[in-house]
């Protein structure tokens, strides 16, 4: 197999595409670590669970490309599974990392058994991203400010077509 070599106009060395790749993949993947911040190095041994047996290789894109959906959940806080939505926070997620960590398990394809063991403390969201707490808490106020207008206050078609109006 052949590679493309390109030459630096400065130094007039020759690189290999595939080596300038590599090197935005570390740079990437360093970026990606700072932002996971404290979690870092349980998410650095976490990711070695990607590997399909003890000591085997993981490529970096690979390594890279879930870092990447690790760094969002971080984040965000927010997961799916099997079509329902749940928030979770990032001292659950330290847990449930160093968790799949001590396991010690390989071969995984997705980060489904990690959002398995976070399923324990997480808590259901709406499509909305609110929890039921939260919803209730909106829908009260909603009531509230109606009440003390003497009339009702227009709903929103889409919750009108829920059945949000009673």
């Amino acid at each position: 197999m052949r590679t493309e070599k390109i030459t630096c106009p400065y130094c007039e060395r020759s690189f290999d595409l595939d080596q300038i790749e590599m090197a935005d993949l570390f740079r990437e993947r360093n970026t990606l670590a700072a932002r996971l911040g404290p979690a870092w190095r349980a998410a650095n041994e976490y990711l070695d669970a990607f590997r399909q047996k003890p000591g085997g290789k993981i490529t970096l894109k690979k390594r890279t490309r879930h870092l990447k959906g690790l760094v969002t959940l971080w984040e965000t806080g927010e997961f799916e599974v099997q079509g329902k939505r749940y928030r979770t926070t990032q001292r659950q997620i330290m847990e449930a990392l160093w968790t799949v960590c001590n396991m010690e398990k390989y071969g995984f394809q997705n980060h489904n058994y990690l959002k398995k063991i976070l399923l324990n403390g997480a808590e259901r969201i709406s499509a909305e991203g609110l929890t039921a707490e939260e919803e209730q808490k909106r829908e009260d106020e909603r009531r509230n400010r109606s009440e003390r207008k003497g009339d009702l206050e227009p709903v929103p078609y889409d919750e009108f077509a829920k059945g949000g109006r009673s």
